[in-house]
């Protein structure tokens, strides 16, 4: 995670952890240097002086075009309910992988904590030389006109950069405005994000319990509703890293079982039986759901143009493991105005180069899950669990060695009812020695 005070100084950094970290990668632009997936925080954001009018444009559309009118939208609602979690505004729509030049920034989210409105978005692929200042403008523009139009105060802006890149034509360039400036990665708790970087799923589903239930308290919208979620215990921006999602899966103490877990992914998640074949008919939903992110995924009927996202990533990757326009947007436009918005937003699947010190190169996936909120406690072990299953079926459909998977949520948190639980996760209870040596009855004389 880099967390710097000003935009200038956190491209500085990202700019330096692309040199010392990146490598080679040939596109249909010229040789980029990739780095890995990166969180950026910028907690005094300003202006680069973009023409916000001048982002992106693809047929018409601009990314103004496409947000102008959520932007009212999610204003209002804060004003109505200052502590939600759900306003996050879409960019990507299916169709744009139907599209030469699809947008960089998918999705932004805005969340009030520290007593002031915070943005978050997820880019997918970032040219830190030619367009670090008008996406980071973008995300700063969403964030003045929304505060603009509900009164609140401005905040920090957060970036989640799927593939950070630099084209080798202009590392000179940027080796000499970086100087002798080093890279530099914030790990474990801060109020404006928190990066836990862990082995296994098991470990990180632990150690993000730890941090959330060592973190801070605030209401919820709840409280009308379940009178027992009405606060809760939260972190915002938690970016979680496992470099080994195939080994140590499931926690002990996980709120679910491995076939539960697997049947979710299956169903739910993935739509499993087509997961080679592009889907052109309903997906099934169960009982009393409104979506399903396979749903959402493989065909929504409301979408004017039907894409299989995700088979158009496997096909995509397929042609080339760099391609950075592998994402699949789970959220849509109306969501912002439903009861039941999807808590994750949208995921990338990129090719992470291997470095050039190791005699055997192994081709790794990267999966990245971006959500607008996670109850981590009941929620996020078993969405890690099928997350990372399905990015193993997409390394293993497209000739990938192994994979790693990297979590995030802009909103992390336990309800107050599952404390107590999460507690006896955290702290277990140690049996006293005379207990596990005495027979019943003599503890019972004892």
């Amino acid at each position: 995670m880099i967390l710097e005070d000003s935009p200038e100084e956190a491209l500085r950094r990202l700019a330096a952890k692309i040199v010392e970290e990146g490598k080679p990668v040939m596109s249909r632009y010229g040789t980029a240097i990739h780095a890995p997936p990166s969180l950026l925080i910028v907690r005094k954001p300003e202006y680069f002086g973009s023409d916000v009018e001048e982002f992106w444009h693809t047929e018409g559309e601009s990314y103004v075009d496409r947000t102008e009118e959520l932007l009212n939208a999610v204003a209002a609602k804060l004003k109505a309910s200052p502590f939600t979690r759900r306003m996050s505004v879409p960019l990507w729509l299916p169709r744009d992988h139907l599209s030469k030049t699809p947008p960089a920034v998918t999705e932004v989210s805005f969340l009030y904590f520290n007593r002031k409105l915070n943005a978050t978005a997820y880019v997918r692929s970032l040219d830190i030389a030619d367009y670090f200042s008008h996406d980071f403008d973008l995300v700063n523009y969403m964030l003045e006109r929304v505060c603009e139009l509900s009164g609140f105060e401005k905040g920090s802006v957060g970036m989640l950069v799927g593939c950070p890149h630099v084209y080798e034509r202009d590392i000179e360039r940027v080796e000499k405005e970086l100087g002798h400036l080093k890279a530099k990665e914030v790990y474990g708790s801060t109020k404006e994000g928190t990066h836990i970087v862990e082995d296994y799923i098991s470990s990180a589903w632990h150690s993000a319990v730890e941090a959330v239930y060592n973190g801070m308290e605030k209401k919820t919208e709840w409280g009308s509703v379940f009178s027992r979620q009405e606060k809760c215990r939260y972190l915002p921006r938690l970016f979680v890293e496992v470099k080994k999602p195939g080994e140590n899966q499931i926690h002990d103490k996980a709120p679910f079982s491995r076939d539960y877990g697997i049947s979710y992914a299956h169903s739910y998640v993935i739509h499993a039986e087509c997961i080679d074949k592009p889907v052109c008919t309903p997906v099934k939903k169960g009982e009393g759901e409104v979506y399903t992110y396979a749903e959402r995924a493989r065909y929504c009927e409301a979408d004017d143009v039907r894409v299989d996202q995700l088979y158009a990533c496997i096909e995509k990757l397929r042609k080339n493991r760099y391609a950075r326009d592998c994402y699949v947007s789970i959220s849509r436009p109306w969501d912002l105005f439903c009861d039941e918005p999807p808590c994750l937003r949208g995921y990338q699947f990129i090719g992470l180069p291997s470095r050039k010190d190791r005699q055997e190169r192994q081709r790794r996936l990267a999966g990245i899950f971006y959500m607008r909120s996670n109850d981590i406690f009941g929620a996020m072990h078993a969405n890690m669990f099928a997350f990372a299953i399905l990015t193993s079926y997409v390394a293993e459909l497209t000739s990938f060695d192994s994979y790693v998977y990297y979590h995030f949520a802009n909103d992390a948190h336990i309800y107050a009812d599952s404390l107590k639980a999460a507690k006896e996760v955290l702290f277990p209870e140690t049996p006293k020695l005379l207990d596990s040596l005495l027979p019943e009855q003599e503890k019972m004389e004892t």
